[in-house]
């Protein structure tokens, strides 16, 4: 009897604790001043609380959007996130996406003929001239910073010397961690990475005598930073060889700007970062160059760039990892170069609103996982930076993933306009933005991963017109 009244009492203390942990909830989660405006974890702006309409009332869309507001806001979101992502790698579950992740093998790439090589196009005094530096340095920058001279691409694997040491790594899903820096899988989808093709290809024909198409495939840090030793240790398709299929299946129409070897002769630079998946400002300047070599004009020497520096950056592989202390423990610089002539730059941000300011966005005060969007203020559907030391000229169309928004601001030296578009959320086409903007060079700039997301390349293939 005695032990029956004794479970009774636990069983009403645990139903009251319970209660008073909900009730404690409830009244934090209607404490408005404690509802965050922006995911940092997920880099996004959250869902703001919607404006009062009497058809959105009468249609039932005006309750439906305050719920969403309500969900997409709960207060100390992102730690919820980051403990929740702590506990999921601990037990070893989580979400696993097919084709993303260790354990999942990625097609066999076929055999196929390599492109033939591609002539570099000659580059004329005159464009030689047109981009020397000039002494007018842009607003919001800094005085240029003297580089070490740069290199010619080499075409061997710098040799390995350390071994692999099978304690260092860490696979959490879909990155992997060996040592102090993250790295993401890449598994080869044929079906995709044809369809990839076929919408440059597409693009080419339907724009052939207007405009001129440029490819460029980027790798990731996976295969040019990592060791071979290691990667032979995870499920990895073999980047050089996927690249080389699919510019092999680009038409003659269309320029490839092949930069793989030229990033493995950097790749004991910082030219990745550790933290997060992306390309260094350097990274992308070394692609620069090698699209000038394809494209016929003198690139601008990184010396004469301006440089700016943001510290304390902490990437996509550090949220993904739920804020893995291997990778936080020593954070990113994120660095800047553009060519030292005076811009503008405009654009509409997601919610179709218009900002105007610098190309670089200042991203000193930007929280750690914000700081990637001083690139041209981060992803947004379509922008502009006009040269305005240029009274006339080319107009470029950069067609791009989050990889071309480091890539963008080096074209700045060859054309009164560059014209980005991020097809993941622009609602026109890319034969529409020629024809309105009078556009001579599409660039394609996408990173190797989109090229096997089955729904990026489709939506891509959708915006061709």
């Amino acid at each position: 009897m005695k032990k029956r009244k004794e479970s009774e009492r636990f069983k009403i203390a645990k139903i009251a604790v319970t209660a008073a942990v909900v009730l404690v909830m409830a009244v934090v989660a209607f404490l408005l001043p404690l509802r965050p405006t922006e995911s940092e974890t997920e880099k996004r702006k959250l869902a703001e609380f919607p404006q009062f309409q009497v058809g959105a009332l009468l249609d039932g869309s005006y309750f439906s959007g305050i719920a969403t507001w309500f969900s997409d806001t709960v207060p100390f979101r992102d730690t919820l996130v980051s403990v929740n992502a702590r506990l999921q790698h601990l037990i070893g579950t989580g979400t696993v996406l097919a084709g993303f992740n260790e354990g999942v093998k990625g097609d066999d790439i076929p055999d196929f003929v390599p492109a033939a090589p591609q002539e570099t196009a000659a580059v004329t005094e005159d464009a030689a001239a047109e981009t020397a530096p000039t002494t007018t340095e842009p607003p919001m920058t800094e005085p240029p910073t003297t580089e070490p001279p740069t290199t010619e691409p080499q075409t061997t694997e710098p040799e390995e010397t350390e071994p692999f040491v099978p304690e260092k790594m860490q696979k959490l899903n879909s990155i992997v961690i060996y040592g102090n820096a993250g790295y993401e899988y890449y598994n080869f989808v044929q079906t995709t990475a044809d369809n990839y093709a076929a919408a440059i290809n597409r693009t080419a024909e339907r724009l052939a005598g207007t405009a001129t198409v440029y490819s460029m495939i980027i790798p990731t840090s996976t295969d040019i930073i990592l060791d071979s030793r290691v990667r032979e240790n995870i499920s990895v398709s073999d980047q050089r060889t996927a690249i080389a299929y699919m510019e092999s299946l680009l038409s003659t129409q269309v320029r490839r700007v092949s930069i793989f070897d030229t990033m493995l002769a950097h790749k004991n630079e910082y030219i990745y970062f550790r933290t997060d998946h992306h390309w260094t400002g350097l990274g992308a300047y070394y692609a620069y160059r090698d699209f000038c070599a394809v494209k016929g004009v003198a690139p601008v020497r990184l010396e004469d760039c301006v440089k700016r520096s943001f510290e304390g950056f902490l990437g996509s592989f550090y949220n993904d990892s739920g804020m893995n202390p291997a990778l936080g423990s020593e954070p990113d610089t994120v660095e800047t170069f553009v060519p030292a002539v005076n811009t503008s730059f405009s654009g509409v941000d997601n919610a179709g609103n218009a900002f105007s300011g610098n190309v670089i966005y200042n991203a000193d005060t930007s929280r750690p996982a914000y700081k990637y969007s001083a690139f041209i203020w981060g992803d947004n559907p379509f922008s502009v930076i006009e040269n305005l030391d240029k009274a006339s000229g080319e107009a470029c169309l950069l067609v791009k993933d989050s990889f071309g928004n480091a890539f963008a601001p080096l074209l700045c030296a060859h054309y009164k306009y560059v014209y980005i578009m991020d097809y993941r959320y622009y609602d026109s086409t890319i034969k529409d933005a020629v024809s309105r903007y009078g556009i001579t060079d599409v660039i394609f700039a996408n990173n190797i991963s989109m090229t096997r997301d089955k729904n990026q390349v489709q939506i891509l293939a959708d915006h061709i017109g």
